[in-house]
């Protein structure tokens, strides 16, 4: 068993998750291709039937709602981010175990396990372990965080668990 302490994650280290549903990242630039799209016909055909006056006012109009829309929200984000460390459980310690089973995750007023076979992947970025559930449900483990010895321990038992098919094959 590999047991991990004082677990605290940094607002970088809780960052989207991008690489592990690379379906879900091309959903969202489908999202904001359309949105471009969307803006670019609209200056166009603004163009075509606008006299020359009228489409910059309505050009200066359409980037000055583009960048305020971003600040809401990137301000959004930050704010979410910050009411979630306000919350009994947001800035608590954890303890993380790990053996062939799963992984146990126990906190200051609960605790979670996992199945190896609930989780779908494990990928590991260059400051954290992304222990892929679901594209909503997602558990992020800092790597600074292991003690010596610990790192090459676990990655040896995420060998072990997927060379025996236990990770991420669901529940038969």
């Amino acid at each position: 068993m590999i047991e991990v302490d004082g677990v605290r994650q940094t607002r970088r280290e809780m960052r989207p998750v991008y690489r592990v549903w690379p379906e879900v990242r091309w959903w969202g630039y489908a999202a904001r291709l359309s949105f471009g799209l969307l803006l670019l016909t609209t200056l166009a055909v603004t163009w075509r039937l606008s006299t020359p006056d009228a489409f910059l006012w309505i050009a200066v109009c359409l980037a000055a709602m583009l960048y305020i829309s971003l600040a809401v929200g990137l301000i959004g984000a930050h704010r979410i981010s910050r009411a979630g460390e306000a919350t009994p459980l947001g800035d608590a310690a954890s303890r993380w175990r790990f053996d062939e089973n799963g992984l146990r995750m126990t906190y200051a007023l609960g605790e979670q396990s996992l199945d190896w076979r609930a989780v779908v992947r494990v990928v590991e970025e260059r400051d954290r372990l992304i222990f892929a559930v679901t594209p909503a449900r997602n558990h992020v483990l800092p790597l600074r965080c292991f003690g010596p010895g610990q790192l090459e321990a676990f990655r040896a038992l995420i060998a072990d668990v997927t060379a025996s098919g236990r990770l991420g094959r669901g529940v038969d």
